[in-house]
């Protein structure tokens, strides 16, 4: 084991920066100066002088002495003049734990009320060993005196206490504080310990038949035996975590400024008169070898960096997060097969973003991928680089208006002259910004890269309805970067992959490079589809062997054993070859003049079971969850929930009515009158945001009218007519608000309009009959849920909520939006910011029992301990809607029924078109089935009838159908959902494979503290169990994977350390628990782990 140093932890008393230069700096055996060059025995009695022999000559070498005693005297110090004079010289600090003994007036005087430090402190003054008031009258307690004031000499005292933690009197205790045992570290890390019947005084040492054993350092095995342990106890005695039946406080005030009060202005002895023991130059150290010791320390501190590439699954076995049972399936296949590429489809809510960072995780910590690129939409990279923190404990940084910030929105720095897009080992950049052709260049020229992760991959499709017709932006990049070999891995993530046409569904799973037909054209990919709707005898077997030959052909591609078993079981060995083997052999002419027949149907689930739909695409569902439950490797203890959804139809007031049908009517005029000039036509589209936020609220349209008229009289940008929440309308749009030069002068006939609007307004919100529908709705969901979680689009409507229900007398309150958390103190009556992991704990604990957010809440924020969530607002895209459920409807929730409330103005656009489709999507109970792609059609239509210049119930009615005929369509289209991943009645539950390598968190923790050379940069936090104080050894790194961050040698452990440190944990329940956003969970991945261990690029 490798030797370590608890009393140089930062916590702990440190040497004087004097003592602590050149530590470890040569070999100690060497060096006069060290421990090893003492003589010393194993076991010591009066017969070896150990006062001579022992104490006075390693006081004399010691940088730090730690002593825990029952009876100690100052004498001691005094006795032993010259080994005290080094011990001061070298800057040698001593920690002290002596016992008090209490009786029966000390107990009742603190029963009574007098402080305890007033007790203890008079029973010490009058202690023999500190000679009462003659303390400083005494020359040999001078010595205590001058070393307590100048902090070289700390002291905590040892009193019994009970089981309940009342002080006890000695003769109550029948107890003495009878620990007795010492450390000694000189100034290269080597410690000696001492254990046995000694006291601390000069009697004990040279009269008394005292005997003690002694354990060196660097005789290992007794070491790890004997004197690990002993500065393990010190530590956690002086930690104020004893042994049962005892309490340990510090040095009583009134003794501690007694002492320094009466300490003398020097040292007690003549330091400038020393002669120091001998060091060798800095020449002649840099040319001695690094002692053996240290050099193990470094050992094993390279192979702990490199545990992750010599120990398969220890990147995710490390993480925070850990993977659930269909999470697991899907990294072990990912992984294993890397760099083959794959789609992940799972249901919103299931953990997508886990399952691409932990593959990211361990691809990057096994050093199998060293650069990556993550595309994804603009309105969600916040989340995704929180999520990549929190879950996956990497820190990437975003790249953020031509710039690069980490998770605090804090610029990090780099080569302006460098490519932004390949500028850290992994980069988090928006799939919105990429797509643009200004940077479409930069980018080509960035690659290649490692892996390349696009989120929200249904974005890249074809610009019309054909499977010829032109690659919108996004798709076209990736096309290129395809041909160009950019990537060595794709993945793509996508809850509905499957869009309005079978083609769109090949154009995504073509980028992972198919094998044969199935990648060259899109019209080979629909036939195969198409033809297994046909019956048998009409199908082209020769066109889908063909295909099953070319799938086959890869050698990875996933053969379904337990299907061919079936086949044999149903068909017997020799017809069951027949279809198992069509792929070789396509069935003869006699053959296909029996079909339809069994063999026939089994060639069908054949052909459609293998291929690239179901081995390239991930699709689980919470049939999935339910179906591992079932076979009992999701535990029945588990929660896996049911929702209840109620849509409530708001009537609004004849005031509402009035104004809601003007400011609609405003909205439609303008954007009719700006949609048909170009240059005008951005200004249409910020007509479109009004009409969402009049959706949501009043309170919203207000502030948008507000800011309108703010640009129009101060003549700002159009950009200013925005906020972040409109950013998810703002990407689909392909507006580039900064691009356009907008002029108060073209809109100043709005000036009135809008005033007269804001008027009206004012006197409305106070009103409003949303708001009242909600606080009736949560007196009574907290007769059966202890919090609720409230969802809108808008920041403006979530600060009018939370406005009304303080007023309606809720204090309970928290927020979450794009500024992030938000706390209200009901004592003095502020909104107080807070972190979002406070947020995530406070909602848990109960402080805050409504959640207040915006669709910013909807990614990263877990808040399963609720049953009760209502939709303030619903968005004309539904699937936001989806992903809102999902922070409550999750694996482990607290409450089997969820239920959903959906608010919506009643006898309004969108609640005609709401109810004219809410039966094909099971009352949107679930509103992912086989028709979720509709939903993207729906959105647009109910932006086009909100802003029609002619609109009646006929063109209503007729929208409708037109929606209904597409879902009719699209479930009848021959690829379908069920022909993604694993279908829900085909799963075949298996028990998951363990991810985890040979290292585990407890494993890094017990390693870095005991390490020589990490151990005294951590040191436990005394007020925090399971918390660490951090301090780097070299300068900190800001994101994840720099291969040059680290320790370059030995030497970088052994210098001065600074006084700024990071609380870490090793404890994935501390982490989580805690809503210190500061706190670090300290594993492989983590900027404060690869500056602890030593840099990549050192052996």
């Amino acid at each position: 084991m490798a030797e370590h140093d608890d009393s140089l932890f930062p916590g702990a008393a440190q040497p004087t920066a004097s003592a602590q230069d050149g530590l470890f700096a040569h070999d100690p055996a060497t060096a006069e100066d060290s421990f090893r060059s003492v003589t010393l025995k194993a076991m010591y009695s009066p017969d070896n002088a150990p006062f001579g022999t022992f104490y006075e000559p390693l006081l004399s070498r010691a940088v730090a002495y730690d002593r825990a005693v029952g009876y100690w005297s100052g004498a001691e110090l005094q006795f032993a003049a010259q080994g005290t004079a080094y011990f001061i010289a070298g800057g040698g600090v001593m920690r002290l734990i002596v016992g008090a003994q209490l009786g029966k007036k000390d107990v009742d005087a603190v029963l009574s009320g007098t402080p305890l430090d007033d007790v203890v402190a008079e029973r010490l003054l009058a202690d023999p060993g500190l000679e009462g008031t003659k303390i400083v009258q005494s020359e040999h307690l001078s010595v205590l005196a001058w070393m307590v004031a100048n902090d070289r000499l700390h002291i905590r005292v040892g009193v019994p206490i009970d089981q309940y933690g009342h002080l006890l009197t000695h003769q109550e205790s029948g107890r003495y504080f009878h620990t007795k045992y010492g450390i000694f570290t000189d100034r290269y890390g080597h410690g000696v310990a001492f254990s046995g019947s000694n006291n601390a005084s000069v009697t004990a040492w040279v009269k008394n038949h005292e005997t003690f054993d002694a354990y060196r350092s660097w005789r290992t095995e007794s070491w790890e035996d004997y004197g690990e342990p002993k500065k393990r106890a010190f530590e956690r005695h002086w930690s104020a975590n004893p042994d049962e039946g005892w309490a340990i406080i510090d040095l009583p005030t009134a003794v501690r400024e007694h002492l320094i009060e009466h300490a003398p202005d020097a040292p007690p002895f003549p330091l400038d008169m020393l002669t120091p023991h001998p060091k060798p130059e800095k020449a002649d150290r840099e040319a001695r070898p690094v002692d053996v010791d240290l050099q193990a320390a470094w050992d094993e501190l390279i192979s702990l960096r490199d545990a992750p590439k010599t120990s398969a699954w220890t990147g995710v076995g490390t993480a925070w997060a850990q993977p659930l049972p269909h999470q697991a399936e899907l990294i072990h296949r990912v992984v294993s097969t890397y760099p083959r590429g794959y789609l992940f489809a799972d249901e919103v809510g299931l953990g997508k973003t886990v399952e691409a960072g932990m593959v990211l995780r361990e691809l990057l910590t096994s050093g199998r991928a060293k650069k990556a690129l993550l595309l994804v939409p603009a309105s969600v990279m916040k989340q995704w680089q929180e999520e990549l923190h929190e879950k996956m404990n990497l820190d990437v940084p975003r790249y953020h208006k031509g710039g690069f910030v980490d998770r605090f929105d804090q610029p990090i720095a780099t080569d302006p002259k460098a490519n932004p897009w390949s500028a850290f080992p992994i980069v988090l950049a928006s799939s919105h910004l990429a797509r643009r052709r200004t940077r479409r260049t930069e980018i080509l020229d960035a690659g290649p890269w490692d892996v390349v992760l696009v989120d929200e991959a249904h974005h890249a499709r074809r610009r019309g309805s054909k499977a010829t017709d032109t690659p919108n932006s996004l798709l076209a990049l990736l096309q290129e970067m395809k041909r160009r070999d950019l990537w060595r891995a794709l993945y793509l993530a996508s809850a509905t992959p499957m869009q309005m046409h079978p083609h769109e569904a090949w154009d995504l799973i073509e980028l992972l490079r198919l094998p044969g037909k199935w990648g060259e054209q899109a019209s080979f990919f629909t036939r195969y589809f198409a033809y297994l709707g046909d019956p048998p005898e009409r199908r082209s077997w020769k066109l889908i062997c063909d295909m099953l030959e070319d799938y086959f052909s890869d050698p990875i591609a996933e053969r379904d054993f337990e299907l061919a078993r079936c086949v044999d079981d149903a068909l017997g060995w020799a017809d069951a070859w027949t279809v198992t083997e069509m792929a070789s052999n396509p069935p003869s002419p006699d053959l296909r003049a029996q079909f339809p027949n069994a063999t026939s149907e089994w060639m069908g689930k054949w052909a459609r079971r293998h291929t690239p739909m179901r081995d390239r695409v991930f699709r689980n569902t919470r049939k999935t969850m339910r179906a591992y439950q079932g076979a009992g490797i999701i535990p029945a203890s588990i929660v896996i929930p049911y929702r209840h959804v109620t849509d409530d139809f708001i009537p609004l007031a004849p005031n509402e009515r009035k104004l809601y049908e003007r400011i609609e009517e405003y909205i439609r005029r303008h954007y009719n009158a700006f949609k048909s000039d170009k240059a005008t036509k951005a200004l249409g589209f910020i007509m479109t945001v009004y009409r969402r936020r009049l959706t949501s609220s009043f309170e919203a349209i207000k502030q948008s009218l507000q800011r309108r008229l703010d640009v129009l009289e101060h003549g700002k940008s159009l950009a200013d007519l925005l906020t972040d929440d409109d950013g998810v309308d703002l990407e689909n749009s392909l507006f580039d608000p900064e691009a356009f030069d907008v002029r108060a002068d073209r809109l100043k006939e709005e000036i009135g309009e809008l005033r007269s609007f804001l008027n009206d307004l004012d006197e409305i919100t106070g009103e409003d009959t949303k708001a009242k529908k909600l606080v009736e709705d949560l007196a009574e969901s907290f007769k059966s849920y202890d919090s609720a979680v409230v969802f809108t689009q808008y920041t403006d409507t979530m600060d009018y909520v939370r406005e009304r229900l303080l007023t309606a007398g809720y204090y309970g309150l928290g927020c979450y939006s794009g500024r992030g958390g938000e706390f209200y103190d009901s004592v003095t009556g502020q909104w107080n910011r807070v972190t979002k992991a406070e947020i995530k704990t406070r909602f848990r604990n109960g402080d805050i029992e409504i959640l207040i957010g915006t669709d910013s809440m909807s990614e990263g924020l877990n808040l399963q301990t609720s049953g009760r969530l209502i939709n303030y607002d619903m968005p004309w895209n539904l699937m936001r809607v989806e992903q809102r459920i999902g922070r409550i409807d999750r694996i482990g929730a607290t409450y089997e029924h969820l239920q959903i409330s959906n608010y919506f103005y009643e006898d309004t656009v969108e609640e005609q078109v709401y109810k004219g489709i809410k039966e094909d999507y099971d009352d949107f109970t679930n509103i992912l089935g086989g028709a979720a792609p509709v939903l993207g059609t729906v959105e647009k239509v109910i932006e086009n009838l909100v802003l029609a210049a002619n609109l009646s119930d006929e063109v209503i009615a007729s929208e409708i159908a037109g929606i209904r005929t597409q879902i009719d369509n699209v479930n009848n289209q021959s690829v379908s959902t069920g022909d993604l991943g694993t279908p829900d009645d085909d799963i075949t539950v298996k028990t998951p494979p363990e991810l985890a390598g040979d290292i585990t968190p407890s494993d890094l923790a017990t390693k870095l503290t005991s390490n020589l050379l990490s151990g005294r940069w951590l040191s436990p936090d005394a007020g925090r169990p399971g918390i660490y104080s951090l301090i780097l050894p070299c300068e900190g790194a800001r994101v994840s994977f720099g291969r040059s961050d680290g320790a370059t040698s030995v030497e970088c452990y052994l210098g001065p350390q600074s006084t700024a440190s990071v609380p870490v944990t090793f404890d994935r329940d501390i982490w989580d628990a805690s809503g210190d956003s500061d706190l670090v969970f300290l594993t492989y991945g983590s900027p404060e782990l690869c500056s602890l261990l030593p840099a990549e690029t050192t052996e």
